[in-house]
């Protein structure tokens, strides 16, 4: 029986290197080590006590000025201003050791755009709502930690405007598109079709009523600083929106099906009411427990496993829905009893190796972003090197090469469904693996220890790992001349489980490549002695691809 009551015992490493698998971008020994010490509970308090940025907002690479919040245009083309938008979030993400960036993706997963549409500044503002979904931001007696509050404010988002069509749709030409997704992706989902138009939860006449209630809204491009606009920012958020304009709007009464217990929504009768015309249809649609249900299922599937059982719908997905209805669908409150759940760490049977631990294959960002954060491998600065940190590694190098060819265009993602390792039958994360993506994954290694980009030509803009400098200075390795000391040692932080003895082997035989645990010995003593790393140089970069290759690496 699946169980989601606490699990109170102190995690020890396995269970506090399982968490921080699934809940943050950065790992490091020292978040191990401490991590481990904790109850799940203690360590989910310091996994929600999210940090301030360490750079608010990205620099212009021509001017090195922040351009999103001065009020003035900054030089460069609007393609570069979006690249350095994501460039400045995912270092931040490789900075974060809480939850926030691994659950802003999580959102971003679910309420999908295309960086390719739009301008940088709706960019920043869409992730900066993610932001503010997974802090508890407060604004007087408005608090953002609701998906279905997150889930009203993206209606008016001027990226998700753009994105889903949803300023191309006003009364005279309503445009069905984001409707049809708010129900299917964002909140209620469908269910089975039982019937001509009809999918349990929703039916088509319910998204020609809702795309008629979603008419007459319109993206407002910011062009201002400090929020925008005042015009049109959200006064709870200070986030630029969209403004509704009655004239391209649909004012008649709208009518749902019995799966909405046939609610009438009574239509707007000027701007100003539009806001509470939104305000009922999402009410309409979160008081249905087909929402609960829904969300709840995403929760696990991101932070859990694909494989949601009979027993998973009863014993798990219930009370996590039950959760986020009693209280106003607050997504952390869910997330931290799932995480916190005997279920979570495989503790409510009697094999706990054998479901959950080690089950999920990492996504390429996840892969990189924790071997960086492991290993301690610097980028060039953002201010001192700002073409290098921005467009050589961000852009150039974990865009274009580790992300998107091995399967993962962060942010630019195929369809509004998003990335199919998230939602895609029956592989889910298995969809990170395959024949178009495997080479990207298994050249990732090579392009930290060269610097180079493998896969495409250039450099890295002197990203690079010395890995011999790394085992000497390092607290992960308890003793680097004893050769079966070292490859336990790596091991022990880096994989899921524990191996077996004969595949602990292969790694040392793998490293030591015919010599002796005595030569090995003798070769690290001359580098101590001369730092000449000539003779431990190949073979801990051999054994360090061989690792970072294994398919125990590859799972989270």
């Amino acid at each position: 029986m699946a169980s989601i009551a606490p699990y109170t015992s102190v995690l020890g490493h396995r269970h506090a290197m399982h968490l921080l698998r699934r809940t943050t971008f950065n790992l490091s020994k020292s978040i191990i080590d401490a991590c481990a010490l904790s109850t799940a509970e203690d360590a989910l308090e310091d996994l929600f006590a999210v940090n301030s940025l360490n750079l608010p907002e990205p620099i212009d690479v021509q001017t090195l000025e922040h351009f999103i919040n001065l009020g003035i245009e900054p030089t460069s083309n609007t393609s570069n201003q979006k690249s350095y938008v994501l460039s400045w979030w995912m270092e931040e993400a490789l900075n974060d050791s809480t939850i926030a960036h691994k659950l802003e993706f999580f959102l971003h997963s679910i309420f999908i755009t295309n960086n390719s549409i739009g301008q940088a500044r709706e960019t920043y503002d869409y992730l900066n709502l993610f932001r503010l979904s997974s802090t508890r931001y407060t604004n007087g007696s408005f608090e953002m930690d609701s998906y279905k509050s997150l889930a009203l404010k993206m209606i008016t988002d001027n990226a998700m405007l753009r994105y889903l069509n949803g300023r191309e749709n006003t009364s005279t030409s309503p445009n069905e598109n984001f409707a049809r997704e708010f129900f299917e992706l964002f909140t209620i989902g469908k269910g089975p079709q039982i019937g001509v138009g009809n999918y349990t939860t929703y039916t088509e006449d319910d998204i020609v009523e809702g795309a008629k209630l979603l008419t007459g809204w319109i993206n407002r491009t910011r062009i201002l600083g400090a929020g925008g606009d005042p015009n049109y920012t959200d006064p709870d958020t200070q986030i630029q929106r969209g403004d509704p304009q009655y004239s391209k709007h649909d004012t008649t009464d709208k009518h749902f099906s019995s799966a909405f217990n046939s609610r009438i929504i009574t239509g707007a009768v000027d701007e100003e009411d539009m806001w509470r015309e939104l305000s009922d249809y999402v009410n309409m649609i979160f008081d249905s427990d087909a929402t609960a249900i829904n969300i709840a299922k995403k929760i696990y599937r991101y932070f859990v496993s694909s494989k949601i059982s009979t027993e998973i719908e009863t014993d798990i997905i219930a009370p996590l829905a039950d959760t986020l209805i009693n209280n106003d669908y607050k997504i952390s409150l869910a997330i931290k009893q799932l995480l916190k759940s005997e279920h979570f760490y495989d503790m409510d049977d009697s094999n706990s190796t054998d479901e959950i631990i080690g089950s999920v294959l990492k996504s390429p960002f996840e892969m990189l972003t924790q071997t960086m954060s492991f290993f301690e491998i610097e980028r060039p600065n953002y201010l001192t090197d700002a073409d290098d940190h921005y467009n050589r590694w961000y852009r150039n190098t974990v865009r274009y090469v580790i992300t998107s060819m091995a399967g993962m265009p962060i942010f630019y993602p195929d369809s509004v469904a998003g990335y199919p390792a998230y939602y895609q039958e029956p592989g889910y994360s298995r969809n990170w693996f395959n024949g178009a993506t495997l080479i990207a994954r298994y050249k990732q290694p090579e392009i930290l220890l060269t610097g180079n980009r493998i896969l495409l030509s250039g450099n890295n803009g002197g990203v690079q790992l010395d890995f011999v400098k790394y085992v000497k200075k390092s607290l992960v390795f308890s003793d680097p001349y004893d050769s079966q000391a070292l490859v336990d040692d790596l091991i022990y932080y880096l994989f899921p489980e524990p191996p077996l003895a004969d595949r602990v082997q292969y790694f040392l035989d793998i490293f030591l490549d015919g010599l002796t645990q005595i030569n090995w010995w003798d070769e690290w003593n001359k580098y101590i002695l001369t730092g000449d790393d000539s003779n431990v140089k190949l073979p801990l970069e051999t054994l360090f691809k061989a690792v970072l290759t294994s398919q125990e690496y590859g799972l989270k």
